[in-house]
């Protein structure tokens, strides 16, 4: 299976050894590190991740995982996926590592996979750990975890703090969605240089990622999507630096249709999602089914809620910074932390 895995954001295996009894896989050498030593060990004060870093490592997780569940052939179930399985090349480009609990996902829609409870405590979703039952969206939780690592440089577990903030995903996800909560979850060590809209955006990725509830996490494809907006404002910030850009999603436009399959997703130019003339929509006759779904892969038709979600909280955020600001509190600038 390994072997038919080729993907930009995968560790790419490179051959077997074997010398009598002993048997290695040989993986191409990845040579900065993972996610975990950048923001929890030894590459932490030496080289520590900055915003659009960050930014870079989720989209290409995110694109890496895409791929497992549903381009790859067989479509696979990673269920190990953690920050220390995020390996980094030297520009941060990431690369998801360590298949030996992968899962072949089934392709029949509402179907699960029966399993023994593997993985690593505070990234195993609480459907798989409490009934066993591993689905795609199982590592979109995982996918959350990471996320909520990125925005806040705490482990997933970590007993060190103070009591009620142990478990990263119980303290976090309540504060993902006001403005206050954000400021009090933010890794420190990214300054103060960091566009907000950018920052709730994330946040509410990754709050909609660990939802407890599967049929309310998104598809890891929908999560691309949303990333690539993000990145793509970033990208947008960075080059108006020094002057009073607008990033909001407000004049922009992306229209993406409930009636609009995977593989037509796919053949969309960067200019057209991400066009100035684009604005986020929803199929008016769309139901939302597709979130009614709890199986493993249904790569049919997707939903726009997502995107709306997305927006909407970024935009009440907004509208937060901008109160405070005119208060004297919260942030000094519209697209800046304070």
């Amino acid at each position: 299976m390994l072997s038919r895995l080729h993907h930009r954001n995968l560790v790419k295996l490179v051959g077997i050894c074997t010398e009598e009894n002993a048997r290695c896989l040989v993986y191409e050498l990845i040579p900065n590190g993972s996610v975990e030593s950048h923001l929890h060990g030894v590459d932490k004060e030496n080289a520590p991740l900055d915003w659009s870093a960050r930014i870079k490592i989720a989209l290409g997780a995110a694109r890496g995982l895409a791929y497992l569940h549903e381009d790859s052939s067989p479509r696979v179930i990673h269920r190990d996926f953690k920050s220390s399985n995020i390996l980094l090349e030297h520009d941060f480009t990431p690369k998801v590592s360590d298949f030996g609990l992968a899962r072949t996902a089934l392709d029949e829609e509402n179907q699960h996979i029966s399993t023994r409870v593997m993985g690593t405590f505070g990234y195993v979703a609480p459907e798989y750990a409490m009934t066993g039952h591993l689905l795609v969206k199982s590592d979109v939780y995982s996918y959350g975890v990471v996320l909520l690592e990125l925005l806040t440089g705490r482990k997933p577990v970590d007993m060190s703090q103070p009591p009620g903030q142990e478990n990263l995903v119980s303290w976090a996800l309540p504060l993902l969605t006001s403005i206050e909560g954000l400021q009090a979850i933010i890794d420190p060590s990214l300054g103060t240089d960091i566009p907000s809209d950018s920052i709730a955006k994330v946040a509410a990725i990754a709050s909609m990622c660990v939802q407890p509830e599967v049929s309310h996490r998104p598809f890891m494809s929908e999560v691309v999507q949303a990333l690539k907006l993000v990145s793509n404002e970033g990208d947008e910030y960075k080059s108006e630096s020094g002057t009073e850009a607008e990033l909001s999603t407000k004049g922009s436009e992306i229209r993406i249709n409930t009636g609009v399959g995977l593989e037509e997703e796919r053949v969309l130019s960067e200019s057209d999602i991400f066009g100035t003339s684009a604005r986020f929509t929803t199929d008016a006759s769309g139901s939302f089914r597709r979130y009614a779904s709890s199986g493993p892969l249904d790569t049919g038709r997707r939903s726009g809620r997502l995107w709306q979600r997305v927006i909407n909280f970024s935009s009440g955020s907004m509208r937060e910074a901008g109160a405070a600001r005119r208060s004297g509190t919260g942030f000094e600038g519209s697209e800046q932390w304070p």
